[in-house]
């Protein structure tokens, strides 16, 4: 019976390896131009980790099971969760801001599809001890960094602010768990169902006509889209500074170099339930799902036993863009591999050619060994089709003089070398 990966945890290939490894050396370069400091937790952890305040959608998708001691523990199914309970316990000394970046496999029972898998890589930003403006600015210039440095130049932002909606159901004593369900179900467009539950929470007429003019109103007409949302907060203060609030951050995004599109959507949820401020997705043209996102969450390190410290963040999708660049065929990097092929032929022994291979890899020169027998014409031939400059071939006639003789394939010149004639070996290779 044939063996297959479950559904939705995929194999990746070399080519999709180097892909991938392409994108999380971006996001480890941008970490240090920054000032983000990688870290790791583990795949697995208790359930309550994220039960509490992930949200509907994550709790509907953990893999969940129990240890041998009865303990219920999940796959993790996100990140940020993680690294609010390591702030809270072994980073709760350390001073702040602090900057904290990942990249790690999240897990979800989702339907496999287009840009959604089982199994899940994200790169993450966390930046906590600052409500700063500044701070949520800095999580969209990070974005634009990472994008722009994939070459996904065409990418642009939505944004808004959690605390809008969250602020003008406060008006009303409607308690954070039900705020909490509301905004899920806007985030799913069930706004009807929204509207309905408001109503029985008795949110006033209204607040609820507001909420559904502002679910409507978005767009790139920044002056525009402020002036009308503006004047449908005009009766709730704080809801209006949370509008206020989201002016700015744009504002010092734009001075700090973020020049993607920018649409404002005041009346954006996500389904996350921690973020209670600013929240953003990033996209690209002609995809309906988000290939970035994040928000603020200044009470989650509290939740899970720390000190009041603010934080907003991001998770870039890794899978998602690896996707996208495969399927648009943009310039995917090719796995790496030597340059150099060693074969041995006419009765040399498996001693000599591993001895060569190891004098060369002491040098620096990556070498792929034939160690299938293939006759010469058939290694060049090999060596040729996967990209390879030179073939090293050493023969009874070399081993007994403790030579190599090295064939150039772009030029087709080859030259007889001592094996300890280091100089002369750099000089051929073009390491000298």
């Amino acid at each position: 019976m044939p063996i297959d990966t479950p559904r939705g945890m995929d194999d990746l290939l070399p080519r999709e390896v180097a892909l991938k490894r392409k994108i999380e050396e971006v996001i480890r370069e941008v970490f240090k131009l920054y000032g983000y400091l990688e870290i790791e937790t583990p795949t697995v952890e208790y359930y309550e980790l994220f039960a509490m305040k992930s949200g509907e959608e994550i709790r509907e998708r953990m893999f969940e099971f129990e240890d041998k001691a009865g303990r219920k523990l999940v796959l993790r199914p996100e990140v940020t969760a993680s690294i609010a309970r390591l702030v809270s316990t072994k980073l709760k000394v350390w001073p702040q801001p602090l900057r904290l970046g990942y990249i790690a496999d999240c897990y979800r029972y989702d339907e496999p599809q287009w840009g959604r898998r089982r199994r899940f890589w994200q790169g993450g930003f966390e930046l906590f001890g600052s409500k700063s403006p500044l701070a949520d600015a800095e999580i969209l210039q990070v974005s634009r960094e990472v994008f722009n440095r994939i070459g996904l130049k065409n990418h642009f932002f939505k944004v808004g602010h959690v605390g809008i909606i969250r602020k003008l159901l406060a008006e009303f004593q409607v308690g954070e768990r039900d705020q909490d369900k509301i905004l899920t179900m806007l985030d799913r467009k069930l706004v009807n169902d929204a509207i309905t539950l408001m109503k029985k929470l008795e949110v006033g007429g209204d607040a609820i006509k507001a909420i559904q003019e502002l679910v409507k109103l978005e767009g790139y007409d920044h002056e525009r889209i402020f002036k009308e949302a503006s004047e449908i907060l005009s009766p709730w203060k704080e809801a209006r500074k949370c509008l206020e609030n989201l002016n700015e951050i744009i504002e010092t995004a734009r001075e700090g170099g973020v020049d993607s599109p920018i649409m404002v959507s005041p009346g954006l949820a996500r389904g996350l339930e921690y973020y209670d401020g600013f929240i953003f997705e990033q996209g690209l043209p002609g995809v309906q799902i988000s290939f970035n996102g994040g928000g603020r969450y200044d009470r989650l390190v509290e939740l899970f036993g720390g000190k009041p410290t603010p934080g907003v963040g991001c998770a870039i999708g890794i899978t998602r863009i690896m996707q996208y660049m495969l399927d648009k065929s943009l310039e995917v990097p090719e796995p790496p591999r030597p340059k150099t092929l060693l074969t041995g032929i006419s009765g040399v022994s498996p001693g000599y050619v591993a001895r060569v291979a190891d004098n060369l890899r002491k040098l620096g020169i990556a070498v792929e060994v034939e160690v299938t027998g293939k006759k010469l014409p058939t290694a060049i031939e090999f060596a040729v089709k996967h990209g390879m400059k030179f073939i090293v071939i050493v023969g009874e006639k070399e081993e007994k003089g403790e030579k190599i003789s090295i064939r150039n394939l772009e030029t087709r010149t080859q030259v007889e070398v001592d094996l300890k004639d280091v100089k002369k070996i750099m000089e051929v290779f073009g390491k000298a």
